[in-house]
Formats: C-alpha cells, sequence, structure tokens
C-alpha cells in the first residue's frame, strides 16, 4: 500500500496492515520495504520505543542490503537524541516512493510540533532563534509567524506567539480505556 503525501492516509490502519505483514512474512523476515514503512510509521506516531525495537530485530541482511533503512533510522535516533538539528538534516533527504509520504507528513508533524511547542513555552522570541526552532530561514519564519497572527517587533526583532486556545478532550469511554491497557499490556508481554 501506497499513498501519495497528498492523500489523507489512516497511519494507524496501515501500521496495523504492516505489523500484520510482518508477522505473517514466509520464514519470518518480510521484504525490506515493510520494514521501512512500518519503521517510518512509528517515527511518525512518535512510537519511539517501537521503533527501536523493530530496528533491533530487523535482520542484519536486511539493514546492510537496504541503505535506506539506516537512513530512516538515522532519523529515529535524533528524534530519541532530541537532536532537532540532525533530525531536520537527515530528514531532508531523497526518499524512496514507498517512504515518502510518510517521511513528508513526519516532516509536516515536526514542524507543528515546534510551532506548538514554541507557542506554548515562549511569550517573545528572537527570530533568529525561531527560524533556528522551525528550521526556517528568517523571512520564512517570519512569514510563518505571520500566518499564525503572531505578532513581531521590527526594532527588537522579537516576534511575539499567541498562546493556543485550549482543546477541550472528551472523555474515553471505559471500554477504550480497556482496549488501550489490553495492548500496552500485550506489548509488554510479547
Amino acid at each position: 500500500m501506497m499513498a501519495n503525501y497528498n492523500e489523507t492516509v489512516n497511519y494507524e490502519k496501515f501500521c496495523e496492515e504492516l505489523e500484520k505483514q510482518e508477522l505473517d512474512a514466509p520464514d519470518g523476515v518480510p521484504p525490506a520495504h515493510i520494514y521501512q514503512q512500518l519503521l517510518a510509521i512509528y517515527l511518525l506516531q512518535n512510537e519511539l520505543t517501537a521503533a527501536k525495537f523493530l530496528w533491533k530485530r530487523i535482520p542484519t541482511n536486511s539493514k546492510s542490503s537496504t541503505p535506506e533503512l539506516a537512513k530512516i533510522w538515522e532519523v529515529g535516533q535524533n528524534l530519541w537524541q532530541r537532536d532537532f538539528q540532525g533530525v531536520y538534516s537527515s530528514i531532508s533527504k531523497e526518499w524512496s516512493p514507498s517512504v515518502k509520504p510518510i517521511m513528508e507528513a513526519l516532516k509536516e508533524k515536526l514542524s507543528e510540533r515546534a510551532i506548538n511547542l514554541v507557542s506554548l513555552a515562549y511569550t517573545s522570541i528572537g527570530l533568529d532563534d525561531l527560524a533556528q526552532i522551525l528550521n526556517l530561514s528568517r523571512e520564512d519564519a517570519l512569514a510563518r509567524a505571520k500566518e499564525l497572527l503572531w505578532t513581531f517587533d521590527q526594532a527588537s526583532q522579537m516576534v511575539f506567539p499567541t498562546k493556543p486556545k485550549p482543546k477541550m478532550h472528551a472523555p474515553l469511554p471505559s471500554e477504550d480505556q480497556l482496549r488501550r491497557l489490553a495492548e500496552y499490556v500485550s506489548f509488554l508481554e510479547n
């Protein structure tokens, strides 16, 4: 299953399908593209522990015969170490058609997370610092800030983010809570 990154993809369902394909693979070793997509989706879902365990169980011959797996894992290592400049550098590489949509979605999600963190953590931030956090040029960072309706003081070169409106979270029904708990226990047992 491949999708263009312009399409809306249910990555949670896609992840479940890939996990099933991994388990049902002949001789217990699926094709490398399954590992590539699954590893990239774990990163997209911010499931860094699952990504790390997947990397450890990928056979060495699959890792050595598929250099793109190592490139995806480099992104994962940088995320694990919270080296965001390394993340931006490693994610900007050229990707094969099977993982490109996932990596593009990851790039967008990282940008959204960075913007959300800036709006929550700062009342004011220097334009240069904002550009570095968002991995954008000064001009693009300023344009992005204006899109978000953040104010900019030309004299001090400071951006003033607005706090996001709190989202109301609906309480989970008890069946959903039990299902999640069962998934966690199953994951820990295996």
